[in-house]
């Protein structure tokens, strides 16, 4: 019995605290916060297995990797309005004897901000953005900086390694990069009526009307899937 009682308040314990991990703390006064989690939706008709390290019912598909919707990976979710100052982020050409890569593959800054691309790598290597009209060679230790002007998404290709490529994605208002879980948390906020959008580098991009409330931090979950895109209201 006593044991019985040990593992029950244990057991509270760990559901308390995870009530606690699930709303971010309460805003400084007269602000506001947004959270949620970001959810991949399957297309109708499309059935995902059980386990995750399934593989397809069709034979030639057998060393495809299932898209893990449970997973959504890289994504972006930011506000419409007045731009935050302007940040910059960094992206390493790496490399080890079985492939070159970009690290991260996508990352994320404010509009106006500065992307830095540095060749960590022994060899040299040409980098290609095409939206921003840029193709430079690197050599090893060499980075190049680019400034990002217009919002949204950015494609980086290496030219001397095709199957290398990623991106970089510009926020024109306040944004939060998604958590290995999925969630997002976006802080300090003024109060009103807000379009919240979300953007992935594989789904269609969604956004939704929401109010931010003084003094509240307001959990808005966001789905991100085919016919899935612009809502209306909370």
């Amino acid at each position: 019995m006593q044991l019985t009682r040990k593992l029950s308040a244990g057991s509270a314990a760990v559901l308390l605290c995870l009530a606690c991990a699930s709303a971010p703390p309460a805003p400084p006064q007269g602000r506001g916060t947004l959270f949620g989690d970001l959810k991949l939706i399957p297309r109708d008709g499309v059935h995902m297995p059980a386990s995750s390290d399934a593989a397809y019912g069709d034979r030639r598909m057998r060393d495809i990797e299932l898209v893990d919707y449970k997973r959504p990976g890289f994504a972006v979710v930011w506000l419409e309005g007045s731009a935050p100052p302007a940040e910059g982020a960094r992206v390493s050409i790496r490399a080890n004897e079985f492939e070159t890569r970009l690290e991260p593959a996508w990352a994320a800054l404010a509009t106006g901000g500065s992307l830095r691309i540095l060749n960590t790598t022994p060899e040299a290597h040409t980098v290609s953005c095409p939206s921003l009209g840029r193709v430079q060679r690197l050599a090893p230790g060499d980075e190049l900086e680019l400034r990002v002007a217009e919002t949204g998404a950015h494609a980086l290709f290496l030219l001397d390694r095709p199957q290398v490529e990623g991106g970089v994605f510009a926020a024109p208002g306040p944004f939060a990069v998604l958590s290995k879980s999925g969630q997002f948390e976006l802080r300090d906020l003024a109060p009103g009526p807000v379009r919240l959008h979300a953007w992935h580098p594989r789904f269609p991009p969604v956004a939704r009307s929401v109010d931010v409330v003084a003094d509240e931090s307001k959990r808005v979950d966001l789905e991100m899937g085919v016919g899935r895109g612009e809502e209306a209201g909370p």
